[in-house]
């Protein structure tokens, strides 16, 4: 074989060439789009249902406790399981359960109790699903372009961001509102169509006789040991539950105190979209020049900047550019968390992992959001901007003296 054969074998092959990647792409830009129509769409129609913020909480809440009270196992489920299955039957469930929200908009149930448990077992599904999404990703694309793909589903996601609100937008221009939730259904089904074609990679060898406990026990050791990692995602903990707080508190200013029509909302709400956008597009450079520390800090500081504009916000334009700028924060925030979290974790814990740490990013988020509609309800929502932003600005000070500062 001669010298320049080997080199052109060497030459590294295209992320685009590599099929599974394409269709879990695939699969990222439809999930994007149904969960972005159902976000923007569900608060609001509480809002007409209710006109009470502490409704829109409250079912907020109910979709994060599946993080809370089964995150921490979901992963090793995961990883003893055939994740690409998994995700098929995640997917299955979650558009049945759609199809059930339609019907009771369509019916126009007031009760709230089913919407509650609707968003519970929605979470649930996806929280499911997503644990085994990480672990396709970790066995399908090569390590060495991890970064590049994380930052193309990033771009997806928030791409979908900025066309999400406009197609809810358009949705809440027609005459119900479970038109918009049966679009979403189907988004869901040909999901399940595109993914049931993914090549799935052989499962990581496992020991027969091990039992759940001692899988448990491994994921768990294997995590306390990585002292960068825990500690990132105690950072994350706390980054999270304001983001979430800021994500619900952000639609009820817009329509209750600037007093915009649910159409404009979900308009005006594609300004962080757009940031995202650049955001996904600037942040494989940005790592690279700055270090995906410094990055990860920075986040914190222009999630600083973009609550406190809210706070000042007293009308749509000064919201729109806090928005852009909380989605370019989200953007390299999500890009950071997640791809630091993949290089960190071999295979055939990914599941774990990722179900212990995605149960401490979002173990604030349930409380806080929930107390949030009260708070709201006795003094506004600018007193949450205002917390928000001072949580984000300690955490950077404290951050910035810790050894994450200097990853690359």
């Amino acid at each position: 074989m001669s010298v320049s054969s080997v080199e052109v074998n060497k030459k590294p092959v295209s992320i685009w060439r590599n099929q599974s990647f394409l269709i879990l792409l695939s699969s990222t830009f439809l999930l994007s789009v149904a969960n972005r129509i159902y976000e923007l769409l569900l608060p609001l129609i509480l809002l007409e249902l209710t006109n009470s913020s502490v409704a829109v909480t409250t079912m907020r809440t109910a979709e994060l406790l599946p993080n809370l009270l089964f995150g921490i196992f979901i992963g090793v489920f995961v990883d003893r399981m055939n994740k690409k299955r998994l995700a098929l039957w995640a997917i299955g469930l979650q558009a049945g359960l759609l199809l059930c929200l339609a019907w009771m908009l369509k019916i126009e149930t007031e009760w709230l109790v089913p919407y509650y448990a609707i968003g519970f077992l929605l979470m649930t599904c996806n929280y499911g699903y997503f644990n085994a999404q990480v672990g396709l990703v970790k066995m399908n694309i090569p390590t060495q372009y991890l970064n590049s793909a994380n930052a193309k589903f990033s771009f997806i996601e928030t791409f979908v961001s900025v066309m999400g609100p406009v197609i809810s937008g358009l949705m809440l221009l027609l005459p119900f509102f479970y038109n918009g939730v049966l679009v979403t259904a189907f988004a869901y089904a040909l999901c399940f169509m595109i993914l049931s074609r993914l090549s799935h990679q052989p499962e990581a060898p496992r020991q027969a006789r091990s039992s759940f406990l001692a899988d448990f026990r491994e994921g768990w050791d294997a995590f306390r040991a990585n002292k960068a990692l825990w500690m990132m995602t105690m950072f994350i903990m706390v980054l999270n539950s304001t983001m979430t707080v800021v994500q619900t508190t952000v639609v009820i200013f817009a329509k209750m105190e600037l007093g915009l029509a649910s159409s404009e909302v979900a308009l005006v709400m594609a300004a962080a979209g757009i940031g995202g956008m650049a955001g996904s597009l600037l942040s494989s450079k940005l790592r690279m020049s700055w270090g995906l520390g410094v990055l990860f800090g920075a986040s914190a500081i222009f999630h600083m900047a973009a609550y406190l504009l809210m706070y000042f916000s007293n009308d749509y334009h000064m919201l729109i550019i806090a928005l852009f700028i909380s989605g370019l924060a989200t953007s390299f925030y999500s890009v950071c968390a997640y791809t630091f979290r993949l290089e960190q974790t071999p295979s055939e814990l990914i599941g774990r992992i990722s179900g212990i740490t995605g149960t401490f990013f979002r173990v604030g988020m349930p409380i806080t959001v929930f107390a949030s509609g009260w708070v709201m309800n006795s003094w506004g929502t600018a007193l949450i901007f205002l917390l928000a932003g001072m949580v984000n600005l300690i955490v950077f000070f404290v951050y910035r003296t810790t050894f994450l500062w200097k990853l690359r």
